[in-house]
């Protein structure tokens, strides 16, 4: 009974360890990328690139770096670093004419890197969706009792609500049920990063 305790508990404190080796990971790879949207954006000039294109990767990555700074909860972070992601894909995803080799290097680095996040991503949400199954389920909820481990916060950002239709009104005399869009957090999905 002693060692099948031990032995559960191990397994769980090496579950929880791989998980923070994975944010770790994941921040890493987070923190890289906030260091190439300057070179980015230096090597636009030289390919032409207006700024308008330019402006929402800056104001994107402040968002991110101020959320990293303001040390926000992952879900904030998973938000402002799919945003990040989005405008960093609809700036090289739309330049397929550039010929300026500074800005296609730093562009096809920038590749990698979301590539390598996408990665990081999965595996951070992977390993804390086996580590939340395990804190939850009969035995290993004794087991994570024992050994102090406790459910994670996984790297996804909440999905947006869809906005309403706007309001028609009843042919009839009847009243007519409108159903609102707000629905429980419990019910609420989540996306995770964008590769």
């Amino acid at each position: 009974m002693v060692l099948w305790l031990r032995t559960g508990v191990r397994r769980l404190r090496t579950l929880q360890q791989r998980h923070r080796e994975s944010l770790r990971l994941l921040l890493h790879e987070l923190d890289d990328r906030y260091d190439l949207v300057p070179a980015l954006i230096a090597a636009s000039a030289g390919a032409g690139v207006e700024r308008e294109r330019i402006r929402p990767v800056v104001g994107a990555r402040s968002l991110a770096i101020g959320m990293r700074d303001q040390r926000l909860g992952l879900t904030e972070r998973a938000g402002a670093e799919n945003a990040l992601s989005a405008t960093l894909h609809e700036l090289i995803g739309g330049l397929e004419g550039v010929n300026h080799w500074p800005f296609i290097r730093v562009a096809r680095e920038l590749q990698t890197r979301e590539q390598r996040i996408a990665g990081a991503v999965r595996v951070h949400n992977d390993l804390g969706g086996v580590l939340n199954t395990a804190v939850g389920r009969f035995p290993t909820s004794l087991f994570a009792k024992l050994a102090a481990v406790g459910p994670v916060v996984l790297f996804e950002a909440p999905a947006p609500v869809a906005a309403s239709e706007p309001a028609r009104k009843p042919d009839t005399v009847e009243a007519e049920i409108v159903e609102s869009d707000v629905r429980p957090e419990s019910e609420a999905t989540s996306d995770t990063v964008a590769a």
